[in-house]
């Protein structure tokens, strides 16, 4: 009875520890798929500020709005014990900055919203450049170089 008992024990073990490496892995490729739709609405903004693509202002402040959108839906990829992936354990180790960073990118994508209404290249220019820079400042601290 009691080998019994054991055996359905680290079964039960094991299950969950099966359980919990599949949610690692669906909140790695979770957050990574919310990055490869950031970087979707983020490459025309950057092309267009830095004149590789025609400035549309209706384009603009559609990607800004996705963008502001999307800096909301990041950081529930995080949790405990879902290191790995592109993810450097920094994060876990230095929460409070990556959240830090994370609400940088949430008011640094408003910001280009309210650049992006503005209409014009000239307001929108210099809020790309400074979400750029955020998102930047996290990648060299948090992830891992490709």
């Amino acid at each position: 009875m009691k080998k019994m008992a054991t055996t359905v024990l680290a079964a039960a073990l094991a299950l969950g520890a099966q359980a919990a490496m599949a949610d690692a892995e669906k909140s790695i490729e979770y957050r990574q798929s919310v990055f490869k739709v950031v970087k979707w609405h983020m490459d025309p903004l950057g092309g267009m500020a830095r004149g590789m693509v025609e400035y549309d202002a209706d384009k603009a402040l559609h990607h800004a709005r996705q963008l502001s959108a999307l800096s909301h839906m990041p950081l529930e990829g995080f949790g405990p014990g879902t290191e790995g992936g592109d993810s450097k354990a920094e994060i876990w180790a230095k929460w409070d900055m990556f959240a830090g960073g994370m609400e940088k990118f949430q008011a640094d994508s408003a910001a280009l919203v309210a650049a992006a209404e503005v209409g014009t290249l000239e307001a929108l220019r210099p809020a790309v450049g400074q979400l750029g820079q955020t998102c930047k400042g996290c990648h060299d601290s948090f992830r891992v170089p490709r």
